[in-house]
């Protein structure tokens, strides 16, 4: 569990700064980000606990869904715009490579 935990605090401080820098950044934009990263983390590793096979088809199948979960939210949050699926796509990005990058084990 504490390697759960620690994957979803990783996920908030990599993802809401990049997503910061692409314009999120009113207190209100910031609790969105934070709340979704946090659903969506927990939601996804959870996934894997309970038995969700950790294969790359797998990763890549969840990830994608966490996009598009992510996406979501923010759009009905901040409005649709041209910069928001590629700003939440890239920081989904960022935060799982770098993820392989950081032993939590």
């Amino acid at each position: 569990m504490r390697q759960i935990a620690l994957a979803c605090l990783l996920t908030v401080l990599i993802e809401t700064p990049f997503l910061a820098l692409w314009g999120y950044r009113g207190g209100r934009d910031l609790a969105v980000i934070i709340c979704a990263n946090v659903l969506t983390n927990l939601l996804l590793n959870l996934s894997f606990l309970l038995g969700l096979p950790y294969t790359p088809g797998w990763i890549a199948a969840l990830e994608l869904t966490v996009v598009a979960a992510e996406y979501g939210i923010y759009a009905r949050a901040f409005g649709r715009s041209k910069k928001l699926l590629p700003a939440t796509f890239l920081a989904n990005c960022l935060s799982f490579g770098l993820g392989l990058l950081i032993p939590l084990g």
